[in-house]
C-alpha cells in the first residue's frame, strides 16, 4: 500500500545483533518511520529533523506512547502521527467480550498498576491494521514530504532536499 502511494518501503527489523550503524544509515535516509510502540521506536532519534515519524499505538498504551515518544519526537522536529488502533484492531477483541473494560476502558485497567498493562497491553496484545483507516495516515504523509521536497527544490536556501 505505501509504494503505491509513491513511497519506496524499506524494512528494518532489528534485533539485538544489528549493528546500531546499520539502523542509523536506514533511519537517517528515511523521510518516515512507521512502527508499534514499543522500546524500538526510540531510534527516532536517529531521524533528520523534518521527517515523519508515525507510531502506531495498541489500546491501553496512548498515554505511553505520548509521553516517551510522541512528545519527545515533536520536540526533536519531527513530524509526529500517533495511529491510535480501535479495538476491533487488537488481537484481545477476540479474547474480551465487546463491553469488557479492557477494550472500552484501557486507563481503568493502567489505574490497576503496571503489572496489568504489561500483562494485557504489552505482552499479550497483537495489531492488526484496518489499512483502510490507516492508509489516510499514509496518504498525509506522502503529501507533507512531497511538499517539502517542492519547497526545497524552490528555495534551496531552506535546507537540503531528502530526495
Amino acid at each position: 500500500m505505501a509504494e503505491k502511494i509513491g513511497f519506496t518501503v524499506e524494512i528494518l527489523w532489528p534485533d539485538k545483533a544489528t549493528e546500531l550503524a546499520k539502523i542509523y544509515r536506514s533511519l537517517n535516509s528515511s523521510d518516515v518511520m512507521i512502527g508499534v510502540h514499543g522500546a524500538a521506536m526510540t531510534h527516532f532519534l536517529f531521524m533528520r529533523h523534518g521527517s515523519v515519524f508515525i507510531q502506531v499505538v495498541p489500546l491501553g498504551t496512548i498515554w505511553a506512547a505520548e509521553t516517551y515518544y510522541g512528545g519527545p519526537a515533536k520536540k526533536f522536529g519531527l513530524r509526529y502521527l500517533g495511529y491510535e488502533i480501535l479495538p476491533q484492531e487488537s488481537s484481545l477483541y477476540d479474547e474480551y467480550e465487546r463491553n469488557d473494560v479492557v477494550l472500552t476502558d484501557p486507563d481503568s485497567v493502567n489505574d490497576r498498576g503496571w503489572e496489568f498493562t504489561k500483562k494485557i497491553y504489552l505482552d499479550r496484545q497483537k495489531v492488526k491494521l484496518n489499512l483502510t483507516r490507516f492508509r489516510k495516515h499514509l496518504v498525509r504523509s506522502h503529501l507533507y514530504i512531497m511538499a517539502k521536497r517542492n519547497q526545497v527544490r524552490s528555495h534551496p536556501e531552506l535546507g537540503v532536499s531528502s530526495g
